[in-house]
């Protein structure tokens, strides 16, 4: 059975649905409206992590490495080994074992000695001569078969102290191997031994063809019976109005 009129109500209504469904969706997409008691909401960026660098690997300071030996200073109670500035790097003594000195000195002058070794004599104990520079014919005054530039002599094992050294040094250049060798007052081999004798007048002396001075007196306990008993270097000039030849320390004298 067919309803007339009834086609166009239903198209009018179907209308009408559409349309508030259209007005219904426009609303919903559009802009929010204002948030009560605030402000509107605006967009946020979501924060980006930022990378943060890895520090890299730091290498390792490396120590300084030590100031060369410039100069030695021998006295009658030690070697001090010193820098250009004339800092003292180290020091040592005449009763410490040779094998320290052989390594300090070996260090000062940037060579290991040539050793010699003695058989001694009837006032003279065996021992070895660690000699640096050249080695020189044997002097007449040379206690010891090997004489050079600088020697380290080692023959008296076992000495004590204050009165027996354990080594003692001989020196017949004023440098070695770049290094300068001096004593008291800045006096070295080759210096004029008359101008030393003047500045020295109670401890200079004629011995034979030669001439002796002796400087930086320590004064020692005393021993048994003897008193006035010194170290010192010990200045020998070959000939009394040339210069300093070789100079000696420690020396022991005894009432000098």
């Amino acid at each position: 059975m067919i309803v007339y009129g009834v086609p166009d109500k239903f198209d009018r209504a179907l209308a009408a649905l559409f349309l508030i469904a259209a007005l219904f969706l426009t609303g919903c997409s559009g802009p929010p409206g204002p948030v009560l008691g605030g402000a509107s909401p605006t967009a946020t960026a979501t924060p980006t992590a930022t990378a943060t660098p890895t520090p890299g690997r730091t290498e390792a300071a490396h120590p300084s490495a030590p100031a060369p030996v410039t100069d030695l200073l021998i006295t009658a109670t030690s070697i001090e080994l010193r820098d250009a500035s004339g800092t003292t790097l180290s020091t040592f003594d005449y009763f410490q074992p040779a094998g320290e000195l052989v390594a300090g000195l070996s260090t000062a002058f940037g060579s290991a000695p040539t050793s010699k070794h003695f058989e001694g004599g009837s006032e003279v104990p065996p021992g070895t001569n660690y000699i640096w520079g050249d080695i020189l014919p044997k002097g007449s005054e040379s206690p010891t078969p090997w004489d050079g530039d600088f020697v380290l002599v080692d023959g008296v094992p076992g000495g004590t102290s204050p009165h027996e050294p354990n080594t003692w040094v001989k020196v017949s250049s004023s440098a070695v191997n770049g290094v300068q060798i001096s004593t008291v007052d800045g006096i070295a081999v080759g210096d004029d031994a008359a101008e030393i004798a003047a500045r020295h007048p109670d401890t200079a002396r004629p011995q034979g063809s030669r001439r002796d001075i002796f400087v930086g007196l320590v004064p020692l306990p005393p021993l048994d019976s003897l008193s006035e008993l010194t170290f010192s270097v010990w200045l020998i000039a070959a000939d009394p109005l040339g210069p300093i030849t070789e100079f000696r320390s420690p020396s022991p004298n005894w009432g000098v």
